[in-house]
């Protein structure tokens, strides 16, 4: 257990994130489980502060058999990783519905992706009613290309099906900084080896 230990120390302070496995000879034990083992012993991986539950919810994206096999598979690679994960649906509303949903762990990170950036839904991520309903939860944002990409954009105008907004409303400026200014953080990527980094690194930070 001191070797498996040191080893996954080690590989921690390099990369800033734990090893999927532990290897014993041709053995490979699942880090999940070997946080398990060693925690029976009262050792643990110095620095590291434990994972967030992940929960997925994506826009209306390509056709359903598409998006959820998207999610699926980036649940399957996290939870190789040790990780909880979850597909919460698709749909226009499931980001809202994730946060509503009282079977949601209260430290949970919240990955929605779309596959379009809205200055609505930016928006209201920073209204104190959508904070109230987040609490201690953590919402990371992935934008599916051929989603616009947000970094640098000036002005991001109204989406077209934007039913929700008053007449007022045309769009939001600096939508990137607007995010950040709020605590949140986003990806623009189809990469799934990218993407899993990212959640993995949101759901340990």
């Amino acid at each position: 257990m001191k070797d498996g230990l040191k080893r996954a120390q080690k590989f921690y302070n390099t990369h800033n994130r734990l090893p999927i496995y532990i290897n014993f000879g041709n053995k490979k034990v699942p880090i999940a489980e070997f946080q398990e083992i060693i925690a029976f012993q009262g050792m643990k991986i110095n620095g590291y502060i434990g994972v967030r539950p992940v929960y997925i919810t994506s826009d209306n994206i390509n056709n359903p058999t598409v998006d959820n096999a998207r999610i699926n598979s980036i649940v399957s690679v996290l939870r190789s990783m040790g990780v909880n994960a979850y597909n919460m649906g698709l749909g226009p509303n499931t980001h809202i519905k994730v946060l509503q949903n009282t079977s949601v762990s209260k430290n949970a990170l919240i990955v929605d992706i779309y596959g379009g950036a809205d200055a609505g839904v930016i928006y209201e991520m920073g209204s104190s009613w959508y904070k109230l309903l987040k609490g201690n939860k953590k919402v990371f944002t992935l934008y599916w290309p051929p989603s616009k990409v947000i970094t640098g954009l000036a002005f991001l105008e109204r989406a077209h099906d934007d039913n929700y907004d008053p007449s007022s409303f045309t769009g939001l400026a600096h939508p990137d900084q607007y995010l950040k200014s709020n605590g949140y953080s986003y990806l623009y990527s189809n990469v799934l080896s990218t993407i899993v980094s990212n959640i993995f690194y949101q759901s340990t930070h």
